[in-house]
């Protein structure tokens, strides 16, 4: 029992330790340099998804045209997605690279990075897709709006479908919470499904045999 113990502690251990040193670097470095690798990918996605899709970046974060008017007349909503929740977006990065870090690991670490780096960034492309749609669904829909928190612009437009606007509204949230950590500890179970079986089979031991 002692030594199942020990090594989920190690693995806790480890991982918690490899994030503790990666997170201020990932958060004042890494994450500004896979953000500038991803912003035209994000800025087609935007168009894809029905956006005017341009993104301009400055020290505060990135902000989209959107090529909806606002509805006093003053021209088209350029709205503004502050650095901060984008790097909550791309938490997900830092989180892997410590499971991975962690015992057992993976005997393939750079084909796992490599698939979790197209899984976590696909994740974050959408979940910023949701998240500024999710943003401007109570601006063109002030029914949608949280009682007490009115949106702060009216656009001149369409309002989203009901179906679409849910779908938004619904992937904004997750996409702000749980979601990219989630994606982190899923990648890491697919590319090392070895480690997932050492570390599951201890449990199971731990759980069957008496006390």
């Amino acid at each position: 029992m002692i030594g199942i113990r020990t090594e989920h502690r190690r693995f806790a251990l480890w991982a918690a330790a490899v994030l503790v040193i990666l997170l201020p670097v990932w958060w004042l470095i890494g994450a500004d340099l896979v953000l500038a690798v991803l912003r035209p990918a994000a800025a087609l996605l935007f168009k894809v998804s029905g956006l005017e899709g341009g993104i301009d970046s400055s020290a505060q974060g990135w902000f989209v045209s959107t090529g909806l008017p606002l509805a006093d007349g003053r021209g088209d909503l350029i709205y503004p997605v502050s650095r901060n929740n984008l790097r909550r977006l791309l938490l997900g990065f830092p989180l892997l690279l410590a499971f991975l870090c962690a015992p057992p690991r993976t005997p393939r670490l750079p084909r796992a990075i490599f698939i979790g780096s197209i899984a976590l960034s696909v994740v974050f492309l959408l979940s910023l897709t949701a998240y500024v749609w999710g943003e401007l669904a109570p601006m063109l829909n002030p029914a949608l709006a949280p009682a007490g928190a009115p949106p702060t612009a009216l656009l001149a437009a369409p309002p989203l479908h009901p179906a679409w606007a849910q779908t938004v509204l619904l992937g904004r949230y997750a996409g702000m919470s749980v979601l990219p950590l989630l994606t982190a500890l899923l990648v890491w179970a697919a590319v090392n499904p070895t480690g997932l079986s050492a570390l599951w089979s201890l449990k199971t031991e731990a759980t069957e045999r008496p006390a």
